[in-house]
């Protein structure tokens, strides 16, 4: 994945705030794999 592609992939990531909460949705399998692999998301 090019770096072009890593920032438009996380560009169309929409957020949702619930009671407080952070809520990353929905995810797709790209974004899944780039915040996997920077430890961000899945732990």
């Amino acid at each position: 994945m090019t770096m072009k592609k890593l920032l438009l992939t996380l560009s169309k990531l929409r957020v949702q705030h619930i009671n407080g909460q952070r809520i990353l949705f929905p995810l797709t399998k790209e974004q899944k794999a780039v915040y996997k692999a920077f430890a961000v998301w899945g732990q």
